[in-house]
């Protein structure tokens, strides 16, 4: 599991650093956590070694915690995120950038501890990701997430189910073997693949989402698709 603490006190984060340990020594896990002094080494470093978990402290210099988490979510990416602060001014604001909690320093180690267990069932679920190449590095993208991808020239577009859409450089047929039938995918269109269990409706010529998305069946792809498709509705 990687931990990333983000605090611009280094005495904070030499304090944090042995409770984790101590956290992860008792669910016998392997822990790898990662320091930072400001937001945007913070950025960087995610982008190439996508962490698990963030602890981050809201009032640093240039870029606040609340900025930094901004950031986050403004490239689709779902790292669960819990603010450190001593103070609770900033608590709405955790909660616009979703943040799984906000913890008042000094850190008291029941509440950290039970933050942690919190983290841990979701953790533990079942999830299928999908690292990719973006233009600033890489980004992890929960399959259940995408709604469709569309290629475009020499990038790929995943059109995800908040609305949101992250733009990727992989080669589309890469894409492909992890957006499967398997994984209750279908490529319906040379240029497309669906989220099966997001199809609201089809017909010979296009497919629409439950997310409103329309997305053309090339007539070659058709028989296929209806196929993986109810094999998929009634597996």
């Amino acid at each position: 599991m990687k931990i990333a603490i983000c605090d611009d006190e280094k005495q904070f984060i030499d304090a944090l650093c042995p409770l984790l340990e101590q956290w992860a020594k008792e669910h016998e896990m392997k822990l790898n956590l990662y320091r930072f002094t400001n937001g945007d080494d913070l950025i960087a470093a995610h982008q190439s070694e996508c962490m698990d978990l963030i602890f981050l402290d809201v009032i640093m210099p240039l870029l606040s915690g609340i900025d930094v988490a901004r950031e986050f979510r403004n490239m689709d990416q779902n790292v669960p995120i819990v603010f450190l602060t001593s103070s609770k001014e900033f608590a709405v604001d955790s909660y616009e950038v979703k943040a799984l909690n906000y913890l008042i320093k000094p850190v008291d180690q029941e509440k950290l501890f039970l933050t942690l267990d919190d983290f841990l069932k979701t953790y533990n679920l079942p999830k299928t990701f999908f690292t990719a190449k973006t233009a600033d590095g890489f980004c992890r993208i929960v399959i259940a997430d995408v709604d469709y991808l569309e290629a475009q020239n020499k990038q790929v577009l995943v059109h995800l189910t908040n609305d949101r859409t992250i733009v990727i450089r992989e080669l589309f047929s890469k894409c492909a073997e992890v957006f499967s039938p398997e994984n209750g995918f279908c490529c319906c269109h040379r240029s497309y693949i669906v989220n099966l269990s997001n199809v609201e409706q089809f017909s010979k010529t296009e497919v629409v989402t439950n997310h409103n998305a329309v997305i053309p069946i090339s007539r070659n792809n058709y028989a296929a698709f209806k196929e993986i498709y109810f094999n998929h509705m009634f597996a």
